[in-house]
């Protein structure tokens, strides 16, 4: 039997590691995006906990030099989270657009994959019937007998 060659074989390791790269920015991406999130949660815990020292200090009673103190600190930290936010949905879209790409790239390589194993297949069966094919000729050339699917074959 004739070995199976695939003539796209270089395509496909191509397409393979196009598709691991494309995983680890897809990785990549995400880690960056759950980091967003966590620096965007910390400042939101340090929003809190500013309001909750503004509150117990207004309690005990509070100067206004200390006060405006409190309330820059509140305003910087809401501008840091809304920036850190911002920066969260942009992480977000461009995980999902390696997201997408790798969707892509591995698909490609499965298609090209399932292409393979047609033709592999494929090539085994056109074997097979050339094997079989020889064999009824050489039992025909041993016995000078005309088998059924000779007949068939020359009557077409």
């Amino acid at each position: 039997m004739k070995a199976f060659r695939f003539r796209l074989e270089s395509l496909l390791h191509l397409r393979n590691l196009t598709r691991e790269r494309c995983l680890k920015e897809y990785a990549s991406a995400i880690n960056q995006r759950r980091t967003e999130e966590v620096r965007c949660e910390e400042l939101a815990d340090r929003l809190t906990e500013i309001h909750a020292s503004v509150a117990a200090r207004r309690e005990e009673g509070i100067s206004g030099h200390v006060q405006d103190t409190f309330l820059a600190s509140i305003e910087h930290t809401k501008e840091a989270l809304g920036k850190q936010r911002e920066l969260t949905r942009q992480a977000l879209a461009e995980e999902e657009i390696k997201r997408a790409s790798y969707l892509k790239s591995d698909m490609d390589e499965k298609t090209l994959l399932r292409l393979k194993e047609r033709r592999k297949e494929e090539h085994q069966r056109d074997q097979e019937a050339k094997e079989e094919h020889a064999l009824e000729d050489m039992i025909g050339a041993r016995h000078s007998v005309i088998l059924p699917t000779e007949i068939s074959h020359e009557t077409a």
